[in-house]
């Protein structure tokens, strides 16, 4: 923590930020005194800042949402917090049980200032919160660059990735590093191994992807880093082990803490362990880029995109291209208010998507009647609140903030293993370098992260050649296998079943299938409704000071 104070003007930073002193005392506080909020985010890093100019506060996190904030009303005035958990104690808030249930069904995206606790405020990444007396708003602290193309953007990208990693690791004498042998962590080890000796690690064992591990050997050969390889069994195995702490809301993380207990072992005690966690939604977009070009009036360069998209999947291009002419043409709003009727009349579509902006996924159908009318409410009013932003700026930000709130969450559990993780593609710097580059420069046909390879191009071809990526499908469904007598229990007594919201018997027969071995089984949804279950069996509660202006 770095602080300052002039007077009535003060500023602090925590976390992980770039700036020396003398900045701060400089620009840093001529930015408070003029109340240029946005500037107190561009600093290199992860972190809060706390600005106070008489009787104005302005606090915010990083772009991502790793460093969160959470503010709500009380009679005494405005209490705000790093943990939801936090303000919900204060207000004596208790989790909010159907936005749970629609995050589950349609994803977190729709409703971005909200927690999962009632009365509870999410300021999301990307927004700083300005307290004045007992008034309180967001402000947009965004601030990306100019828009690029890929290539006239890429030199930022690599400058601003290579200053990421090189400050995480320039105060230790060694650093630890995930090696999964994709893209991301790979390219974070080589960058490492630059400045500092790394100890890498890997999950491997007969349920990884061999794949990855060759290319994990590959890497760590190539820049003669100290490499270990965990070789799994039962107990790496998902919801083998209970989570060792409680986090803010909840994870996917939280099914695979014996995974990471085992792997992160060689590296418990070091100062600081590298993870390539948001990568993929930083080089690279999805394909909301090809809705984006279509807003834009760039419809027959969207068209030729989704043909190459098809043809190298052996898909039919036409019901693909209909769907991205129906994205743009109905905008958020008109999705999402489609969406809702479909769900109130238990209309479930099982046609494959390239992306929507709401997509009500397997887990619609466990819901009851009233769960339905619940969460179709919910959408209604989520429509008219933003009902028509850019398609590929929307998405970039929903996955970013999912990504954050992943990353912090993994920071809680792995602090009991002795663990320090951190984000370099979640630094601010490298967030705003990569999204001044527009969704649809940073996907190509036929290219699996292009931007990599050109902001970092002595990076080795066979790595920024790799067009795939392993799973942990055989893990997760060993897993299932080893546990279903207990899941099946935890979905039996989950307070989403017993508030009438989720029909248990419809989760716990597509658990079965599951178990069975069927390929259609609803498996991401079944992992996110029982890591939501394990969450609400083990809320946090937490005893910490908050902010609060009166």
């Amino acid at each position: 923590m770095e602080s300052v104070r002039e007077g009535a003007l003060s500023l602090s930073v925590v976390g992980d930020c770039r700036v020396n002193k003398a900045e701060l005392w400089t620009a840093g506080l001529s930015a408070v005194r003029r109340g240029r909020w946005a500037d107190l985010t561009r600093w290199a890093g992860s972190y809060w800042v706390v600005a106070r100019h008489g009787n104005r506060t302005f606090v915010a996190g990083d772009l991502a949402g790793v460093r969160s904030l959470f503010a709500a009303r009380t009679p005494q005035g405005v209490v705000w917090g790093s943990l939801a958990s936090q303000v919900a104690a204060a207000i004596g808030s208790a989790p909010d049980l159907e936005l749970l249930a629609a995050h589950i069904v349609t994803g977190p995206e729709h409703w971005p200032f909200r927690s999962l606790y009632q009365g509870v405020d999410l300021i999301p990444g990307g927004q700083g919160l300005l307290l004045e007396g007992d008034r309180w708003s967001t402000v947009d602290v965004t601030a990306l660059h100019e828009p690029t193309t890929l290539s006239g953007g890429a030199a930022r990208v690599g400058h601003a990735l290579r200053e990421a990693t090189e400050g995480y690791v320039s105060g230790h004498t060694e650093v630890g590093a995930d090696l999964s042998g994709g893209l991301d962590s790979s390219t974070l080890a080589l960058l490492a191994a630059e400045r500092r000796p790394v100890r890498a690690v890997t999950y491997g064992g007969p349920l990884a992807s061999r794949e990855d591990a060759v290319f994990a050997r590959r890497v760590a050969e190539a820049a003669a880093i100290e490499h270990h390889v965990c070789e799994g069994g039962p107990d790496t195995w998902h919801f083998s082990t209970r989570p060792p702490a409680a986090t803010d809301e909840p994870t996917l993380s939280a099914a695979i803490v014996g995974l990471d207990a085992a792997y992160l072992a060689p590296v418990a005690g070091m100062g600081v362990h590298l993870t390539g966690h948001g990568g993929d939604v930083v080089l690279e977009s999805s394909s909301a880029a090809f809705v984006d070009l279509v807003v834009q009036g760039e419809g027959r360069e969207a068209k030729t995109q989704v043909t190459a998209w098809a043809r190298l999947r052996d898909r039919a291009p036409r019901p693909l291209w209909r769907q991205v002419q129906e994205a743009a043409d109905l905008g958020r709003g008109g999705t999402l208010l489609r969406a809702a009727d479909d769900l109130e009349r238990a209309r479930f579509s099982t046609a494959p998507s390239l992306w929507t902006w709401c997509g009500a996924g397997p887990a619609a159908r466990w819901l009851t009647p009233q769960g339905r009318s619940v969460v179709a409410q919910l959408l209604r009013k989520s429509a008219t609140a933003w009902p028509d932003p850019s398609p590929g700026e929307w998405d970039d930000w929903a996955a970013l903030r999912l990504n954050g709130a992943a990353a912090r969450h993994q920071i809680t559990l792995n602090k009991p293993l002795g663990v320090h993780p951190v984000f370099p593609f979640l630094d601010n710097a490298v967030v705003r370098a990569c999204l001044s580059i527009p969704a649809h420069e940073r996907r190509r046909p036929g290219e699996y992260k292009p931007l990599l390879g050109v902001a970092l191009p002595d990076l080795p071809r066979w790595l920024t050649g790799r067009r795939s990526k392993g799973s942990f499908g055989p893990v997760l469904l060993s897993g299932l296998r080893a546990h279903r007598p207990q899941l099946q229990q935890l979905i039996a007594t989950s307070p989403l079943v017993q508030a009438g919201l989720v029909d248990g018997a419809d989760v716990v027969a597509d658990l079965h299938r599951a178990v069975g071995g069927d390929a259609a089984a609803p498996w991401a949804s079944l992992q996110q409704f029982l890591t939501a279950c394990l969450w609400l069996n083990d809320l946090p509660n937490h005893r910490c000071d908050l902010g609060e202006a009166a």
